[in-house]
């Protein structure tokens, strides 16, 4: 998976919120991504609550929807991680 934009400048616009959350809920990254032969060339992601962790992706065209858990002991390099692999294999 290639990256047009930057991932991480994202993730880290994001910590605060995710830090801050996992005091009351599980933190989740919520988006979409354009992503066109192998490339990611647009990412928008909120943090969102839920009780338990939960994770999906779907395609629609060269649209990726998502959502994924933000655990903090992670770090934004393993959220980075699993985001990566979750577009990856977004069917």
């Amino acid at each position: 998976m290639g990256w047009e934009v930057d991932p991480f400048e994202e993730l880290q616009r994001l910590w605060r919120a995710v830090n801050e959350g996992s005091h009351i809920g599980v933190p989740h990254i919520v988006g979409r991504a354009s992503v066109v032969d192998g490339k990611v060339s647009g990412l928008e992601m909120s943090v969102i609550l839920n009780e338990t962790e939960k994770e999906y992706s779907f395609r629609d065209g060269n649209d990726v929807y998502f959502m994924l858990p933000a655990r903090p002991e992670d770090g934004i390099e393993g959220i980075y991680v699993r985001l990566n692999r979750l577009l990856g294999d977004a069917k």
